[in-house]
């Protein structure tokens, strides 16, 4: 799955690019997707990357990008604040809100582009993250900046698995993230986040358990089911739900992997918790809109 070219032009996708610096604003970004995170590289020349809120649409996706220089700088304006990150720093923006990106010299930058749901924040919740700079040579920032790079570097060679690399990198981005909210949210709204990643995280360890239920997950983490589900309810959706559909995503990953190929679908079913082949199908074809083996023949 090698890396694809795609030349930026302006207004692709909403995105304005607005010439306003010497130099050559030819570039060209290259993607690879673990899973539902997707890796960016991007360089070229000065630009300025804007995208007003006329041109933002609810059907654009929900994510947050953290950004990783491997050479320049940029400047991160979002919410009423800048930031300017270079070498090891990292700095986030969000898709659901205006922002202007401005890389003032020649740049070549690794973006990770983190859906919502994976992190355990809604569009709201990010506030606290973007256009500010953080260290990126200690503590779990240091990891996010390596990986980052390593990506960049290495992402073509990797060849099975792709799903649950997506998921490790989603969880180290949540902790960061928690980590970094912690010191600027309130302790009411530090206490819900922590708890959302917390239990994400411990469920998509535990995918293969039949037993896994949103009582289990609540017992877990000493909350009542009442209390669960409010949180759940924040972000769209309700523990039961969530726990299914990440059965289901991980089931439609790895029906995907030309790796799993010879494993039959009612183990690919079985490795996520879903135990019994005609349940599974049922469950894969009410949220897909096509059963599993349909969709492994389709490749």
């Amino acid at each position: 799955m090698p890396y694809a070219d795609v030349i930026d032009v302006p207004t692709r996708g909403g995105l304005q690019i607005v010439r306003d610096h010497d130099g050559d604003l030819e570039g060209n970004t290259a993607s690879r997707q673990f899973g539902e995170v997707r890796v960016c590289l991007l360089e070229g020349g000065p630009r300025e990357m804007i995208r007003p809120g006329r041109l933002i649409e609810r059907t654009d996706g929900e994510y947050l990008r953290v950004c990783r220089l491997l050479a320049g700088e940029a400047w991160v304006f979002q919410d009423g604040r800048h930031g300017v990150a270079r070498g090891s720093q990292l700095i986030c923006y969000d898709s659901t809100r205006p922002y202007k990106v401005v890389m003032p010299e020649r740049f070549r930058m690794v973006a990770l582009l983190l859906p919502h749901r994976l992190i355990g924040l809604t569009s709201q919740g990010t506030e606290p993250l973007t256009a500010k700079p953080w260290h990126g040579s200690q503590g779990l920032g240091a990891l996010m900046s390596r990986l980052l790079v390593g990506l960049e570097r290495h992402g073509e060679e990797v060849e099975t698995a792709i799903d649950l690399l997506g998921d490790s990198v989603a969880g180290l981005a949540a902790a960061l993230f928690a980590e970094r909210i912690r010191s600027v949210a309130d302790e009411s709204d530090v206490g819900k986040q922590a708890l959302m990643l917390n239990v994400q995280s411990f469920v998509r360890e535990r995918l293969a358990d039949p037993g896994l239920t949103p009582m289990t997950v609540a017992r877990r983490y000493k909350v009542s089911l009442r209390y669960l589900q409010k949180i759940f309810h924040e972000y769209g959706t309700s523990p039961a739900r969530w726990i299914r559909d990440e059965r289901l995503a991980r089931c439609k990953a790895e029906l995907s992997d030309p790796g799993l190929d010879h494993l039959p679908i009612a183990l690919i079913g079985e490795r996520s918790g879903f135990y019994g082949a005609s349940h599974f199908s049922r469950l894969f074809r009410d949220r897909y809109g096509i059963t599993p083996r349909e969709f492994r023949k389709r490749g």
